[in-house]
């Protein structure tokens, strides 16, 4: 006789091995494991969407567990911040019937106003400098990507234009690394979805109609956040400037979002 708890167990240690493979692969091989990262979570917004949220919660639980029995407390919180929140909050979201627009954007400001409560946390308990830190370390890659393309035998000059570019493109992402982590959330969730949409029909086929997002639209209030983002941009104030280009790049990606959903 088979059990029901039994089944449940299994897909939920299955969804655990796929997810660790997938998550491992992201951070063991950075570039070439960038899509294994981008769907970390899919499997345990499958098996929520399929048994349900004890299958969903178990198998996040399994894979937060075994990667913080591997040590590195990074790699866990990493996970927990990245793909496990977004595994649990999406199906949550969409099986409320909220649609796939808002599931998406519920779970996605949930995760991000986490890390930004966890970052400010930090910094405040350790009195630690987080503009420092994040500019520290841009530093230091690229000193190692300029040691590392030096040896590849580039002339002084060429060496040189590389070096300035680098630190350019460095500069520009610590500045805007706010909207480009609000950003990286937004896609892994509409992609991670997209594949749930993909295979409903023979997988997921009681689930609700995903039709509601092809009705979404933004508000048109937002084209005046555009504008006086624009206009902050333009502001000689380093803060209001920055603050100004980081709601930019979110509204601009919101407006894609939109385009893709239409087309």
């Amino acid at each position: 006789m088979r059990l029901p708890g039994r089944e449940l167990l299994l897909d939920a240690v299955k969804g655990g091995v796929v997810t660790l493979a997938l998550f491992l692969a992201y951070v063991t091989f950075p570039v070439l494991g960038l899509a294994a990262g981008i769907f970390a979570p899919l499997p345990a917004i499958y098996y929520y969407l399929r048994r349900g949220a004890a299958a969903g919660v178990l198998t996040f639980a399994i894979t937060l567990s075994v990667l913080m029995i591997m040590g590195d407390t990074s790699i866990p919180l990493l996970y927990l911040l990245q793909s496990g929140l977004t595994g649990l909050m999406l199906p949550y979201f969409y099986l409320q019937g909220r649609g796939t627009a808002r599931a998406i954007a519920y779970s996605v400001g949930i995760d991000f106003l986490l890390i930004v409560v966890l970052t400010l946390a930090y910094g405040f308990w350790s009195g630690a400098d987080l503009q420092g830190m994040l500019v520290k370390g841009i530093n230091s890659s690229t000193e190692q990507a300029v040691a590392i393309y030096g040896k590849q035998g580039l002339s002084p000059e060429d060496l040189e234009l590389f070096t300035q570019g680098i630190r350019q493109a460095w500069a520009l992402i610590a500045k805007v690394f706010p909207a480009l982590i609000l950003v990286t959330l937004g896609s892994i969730a509409t992609l991670n979805m997209s594949v749930i949409f993909r295979i409903r029909s023979k997988r997921l086929p009681d689930i609700p109609e995903p039709g509601l997002i092809l009705s979404f639209r933004n508000p048109d209030l937002l084209v005046w956040v555009v504008i006086a983002a624009g206009f902050a941009v333009l502001v000689p104030e380093p803060d209001i400037s920055r603050a100004g280009l980081n709601v930019l790049i979110v509204c601009s990606f919101i407006y894609f979002i939109q385009d893709s959903l239409l087309y």
